[in-house]
């Protein structure tokens, strides 16, 4: 309650002798009344305010929380195992398909490493220049053998600047510090100290070391034997592993590209007798059960906070002769509105297109007392026979129509739905077939073809006679690539598969801007019982590329490895899928909706949204209460002041009348007291 001057005046009452200043205090005790049910009134709005704050708070967590259900990776999360983790170990992203392999490993990767010859003195200087280090493959064939380097497209060669007069331990730093892929080490064998390079793994990584100066003559290494310097103390050997009996190689023993979505690290090679490491691929159900939980332990804490402002709590008796207490917000309209809201968005339908169309059909479910549930056996059980469904009902789903398109994930941003899909380009070379094949093939003459895989040339290759389907005639070509030596010992291999036209496929697997595919010859004009059948017109197809680029629904597309993702601003943004396989050009659509938690996100979105949502606007109401009635307090305060001042020139009047009349009786008193003496 705002003070009121209750100033005295030290004359006040003295003539008249009665209690003024406490008569004063008491009217204006009175007058005061209005000021004080104006500070209960501030007290109560300002209650209120705090109170809606809290709401604000514990809304914006659950709405966290929310959120998190909003992202498919949750219901995605791959577990992926090996059985013989001494020889290989797996683990997988979300973009991983469920299933299982055998994989042996016949080979580990390692680099190659080139010793100089032995100087006595680390410190001693040897001098200085340019060296320019090139990577690529080192091949021994002909009669008498002849050793020839070629140059690896993907590496460009490096040049390292070496100090005039640098040491042993001069060079090494250069060559380090330079960060090139090759590291120098010295290494002191006993006979003297070596420079060793090592380079990375595989055999398309072999060094050629050239040098601008004759002082560092000793530091070269020319692989073909003309002007060698070094010696190889560990050759360049590739990955070699079989994964359900097909021959794999690879430059390096962490391999990414051998099955999309997982990750191998090669540790130990199998003997013959060993049993093959069993991988396995499955759903984790862990990240969408601690996501559910964590969102059922949020609500819960938005009730009782909806509740401690809102709800009388009747178990306590009230203090005898008084009121029983009420929370600051109790029978507010706005409080019942927000738990009206977010009810309806539990018991709507969702039409996501899956088995489960409300969350309590997967285990959440309310309690008397408005405590939400959760059922952890249905929800796992929910999980395990539908966790596409689950994840429908809660995040966001896309249906891409192209089945070598995966959906990966969307952000709230992400406007529902369906959207075509066209690729500018693919990280696999690829080449489509010209004919569309349906039922049977008929392959009366066996035909002679070859074909050029990433730059290198098949051998002779022969389709077989005999009656296909268009898979198995897919198939059999894609053995017959796969079988030819020259292909395999450089690492060329493919897939050829039937695509969503009825033509045949022809891919590299291999990525980047060096996968290309090309037929030779021999595939455009197969004999079959129902004539001539053109299954790959002569000549190249479609080169590969570091990453996929296209456009969504029309929007260019960010392209990351194999995957894409729709732009800022647009209505697809953050809608990304994988692309594991195909060509360029349409690739069908992808059909985007949004469940429960995307339908909740958007009711907290508008109780929480700055300046206009519900809270806001209730809040900027109670604030512009509070106000007002500040200015009626300064105004009653101001009126108080005057009154007061009022009543005491009253009293002070009043007082001194009193006085006079006092000093008058007196007077009389003595002027008759004087004559009756006289008399």
């Amino acid at each position: 309650m705002a003070s009121v001057s209750t100033g005295t005046l030290n004359s006040a009452g003295i003539g008249s002798n009665l209690p003024v200043n406490d008569m004063i205090s008491k009217l204006m005790a009175v007058e005061a009344q209005p000021l004080q049910l104006l500070d209960v009134k501030e007290g109560n709005l300002t209650a209120q305010i705090s109170a809606f704050g809290q709401v604000k708070g514990v809304l914006s967590n659950f709405q966290t929380s929310v959120q998190s259900l909003e992202d498919s990776s949750k219901f995605n999360s791959i577990q992926a195992s090996s059985s013989a983790t001494d020889y290989v170990t797996v683990s997988g992203d979300s973009t991983a398909g469920v299933g299982s392999y055998q994989l042996r490993v016949d080979q580990l990767a390692q680099s190659q490493k080139l010793a100089t010859t032995a100087f006595a003195s680390t410190t001693t200087p040897i001098g200085g220049g340019t060296l320019t280090f090139s990577f690529g493959t080192t091949t021994t064939a002909g009669t008498p053998p002849a050793t020839s380097f070629t140059l690896n497209p993907d590496k460009v060669p490096q040049q390292v600047s070496i100090p005039a007069g640098s040491t042993m331990s001069g060079i090494r730093d250069a060559v380090n510090k330079a960060n090139i892929g090759v590291t120098a080490t010295i290494v002191n064998d006993g006979t003297g100290n070596r420079l060793l390079f090592t380079s990375a793994s595989g055999t398309k990584s072999t060094l050629k070391i050239e040098s601008s100066d004759s002082s560092l003559n000793a530091i070269t290494n020319d692989p073909t034997g003309a002007g060698n310097q070094l010696t190889q103390v560990q050759a360049a050997q590739d990955a070699k592993f079989e994964l359900d009996g097909m021959a794999i190689t690879k430059q390096s023993n962490t391999v990414t590209d051998a099955v999309s979505g997982l990750t191998f690290n090669l540790l130990k090679v199998n003997l013959a007798t060993d049993t093959p490491a069993s991988i396995n691929v499955s759903r984790s159900s862990t990240g969408v059960q601690k996501a559910i939980q964590a969102f059922v332990k949020s609500y819960n804490d938005l009730n009782k906070a909806l509740n401690d402002v809102s709800k009388v709590d009747t178990s306590v008796a009230p203090t005898a002769g008084q009121q029983r207490q009420a929370p600051p917000l109790a029978g507010d309209a706005t409080i019942r509105s927000i738990q009206t809201r977010l009810h309806e968005v539990f018991s709507a339908i969702q039409d996501v297109g899956g088995a489960y169309t409300r969350p309590a059909d997967i285990g959440l479910t309310f309690q008397k007392d408005g405590t939400l549930s959760l059922d952890s056996s249905k929800l796992s059980a929910a999980i395990s026979s539908n966790p596409d469904d689950v994840m429908k009902l809660f995040g966001s789903v896309g249906t891409p129509t192209d089945s070598k398109i995966k959906f990966g994930a969307a952000s709230g941003s992400t406007q529902t739905g369906n959207y075509a899909i066209n690729l500018n380009a693919v990280q696999n070379g690829t080449l489509l077939g010209a004919s569309v094949l349906s039922g049977t093939i008929n392959v009366t003459s066996a035909a002679s073809f070859s074909v050029k895989i990433n730059g290198q040339t098949s051998g002779a290759l022969s389709l077989p006679t005999g009656s296909y389907t268009a898979a198995t005639l897919a198939s059999t070509l894609q053995s017959a690539i796969n079988a030819d030596s020259t292909l395999s010992a450089n690492g060329a291999t493919v897939s050829v598969s039937v695509d969503g036209s009825g033509k045949l496929l022809l891919t590299s697997s291999k990525t980047g801007t060096t996968s290309t595919v090309e037929v030779l010859g021999g595939l455009d004009n197969v004999t079959t019982a129902a004539g001539s059948l053109n299954l790959f017109s002569t000549g190249a197809g479609v080169a590969g590329a570091d990453k996929v680029s296209g456009t969504i629904g029309g929007y260019a597309a960010l392209g990351d490895g194999n995957k894409l993702t729709g732009a800022v601003g647009t209505p697809v943004e953050g809608l990304s899928v994988t692309v594991n396989g195909g060509t360029i050009g349409d690739r069908g659509t992808v059909d985007f909706t949004k469940g429960f938690a995307f339908a909740l996100d958007g009711v907290l979105n508008s109780l929480l949204t700055s300046q206009t949502g519900v809270l806001d606007t209730k809040t900027k109401g109670l604030n512009d209460s509070v106000t007002s009635i500040e200015k009626r307090k300064d105004q009653l305060n101001t009126q108080l002041t005057a009154t007061e001042a009022r009543y005491r020139a009253q009293f002070n009047a009043m007082d001194t009348a009193v006085a006079q009349l006092q000093s008058l009786g007196t007077y009389l008193t003595q002027q008759l007291a004087g004559l009756a003496k006289s008399g």
